[in-house]
């Protein structure tokens, strides 16, 4: 159970630091490493003791939907991590926007809801992507 748990708070932190690095001005973190570790730490707890809970409460959203909505559950575990660690900081941004040559995306404005969604998928992506690498 102990192994468990700090191989996840290695992988957390890992993927906090890489979402901070990739999204550079939507994730913030004052005081180093001190606070990524503690990040991690949060995350690990609210997945162990509240994040039942938050998957028991979206259930029927999940049922109805076929589950293409689980981030929701990730979305509040995010939001309950930065209430517990002042010094992680999500923040809106404005996306400046993207031409290539037959993919235009035009620039765009998001608020802190809409960065709170991109970090959570960030997140999960880096995250899901560290867990793979490392698999027995």
């Amino acid at each position: 159970m102990l192994r468990l748990l700090l191989r996840s708070v290695a992988i957390n932190l890992a993927s906090v630091y890489l979402a901070a690095q990739i999204l550079s001005g939507v994730i913030t973190y004052v005081g180093g490493y001190q606070t990524l570790l503690l990040a991690s730490l949060a995350i690990a707890l609210v997945n162990l003791f509240v994040r039942p809970v938050i998957n028991l409460l979206l259930l029927p959203i999940h049922l109805v939907t076929l589950g293409i909505f689980r981030w929701i559950a990730n979305l509040v575990t995010l939001y309950l991590v930065t209430l517990m660690v002042p010094n992680l900081q999500i923040h809106a941004f404005t996306f400046p926007g993207l031409d290539l040559k037959y993919v235009i995306i035009p620039s765009m404005y998001f608020t802190a809801f809409g960065a709170f969604v991109v970090a959570t998928i960030t997140l999960t992506f880096t995250f899901h992507l560290i867990y793979w690498l490392l698999q027995d």
